[in-house]
């Protein structure tokens, strides 16, 4: 199981990252919050290509692998 309160590395920065910045970017790439609201987004040359590669993360996934019913 994940620990989504743990410090981890990001594909999308090739670094690791901590938590609230994961969570920022997550909503930034989801187009939950727009990508200049998060600074670190700014070092990205490929948005797109960055959101692909978020929503291949497993820490993506904020279900944290919790099934709910239909």
């Amino acid at each position: 199981m994940l620990d989504y309160e743990k410090d981890h590395y990001c594909p999308v920065y090739g670094r690791v990252i901590d938590p609230d910045l994961c969570y920022d970017s997550l909503c930034c790439l989801n187009r939950m919050f727009k990508i200049s609201s998060t600074k670190e987004l700014l070092e990205i040359k490929n948005i797109e290509m960055a959101r692909k590669t978020c929503s291949e993360c497993e820490y993506s996934d904020l279900s944290a692998g919790v099934e709910f019913p239909s």
